[in-house]
């Protein structure tokens, strides 16, 4: 099964940081961070930039990490 964002999941566990503590140093609620991740809300430019800054994400990798593709569902 697919889950929104692979890419940023991963940098979390590279990282050995929980989401809620990627969220915290990032300066925003954890339960925004999940609405963000769960897809109920678009990432803001601000939280982008603050979380890139956190993860060590340089701007050229935004596209990836926080503007990935859904994937195609099998036989369509």
């Amino acid at each position: 099964m697919y889950r929104k964002f692979h890419n940023l999941r991963v940098r979390f566990a590279e990282l050995e940081m929980t989401q809620n503590e990627a969220a915290k140093r990032a300066g925003m609620p954890a339960s925004t961070l999940t609405n963000r991740m769960t897809g109920k809300y678009p990432f803001t430019a601000v939280e982008i930039i603050a979380l890139a800054k956190v993860l060590d994400i340089k701007p050229e990798e935004f596209g990836r990490f926080f503007f990935e593709d859904t994937p195609a569902k099998k036989g369509v």
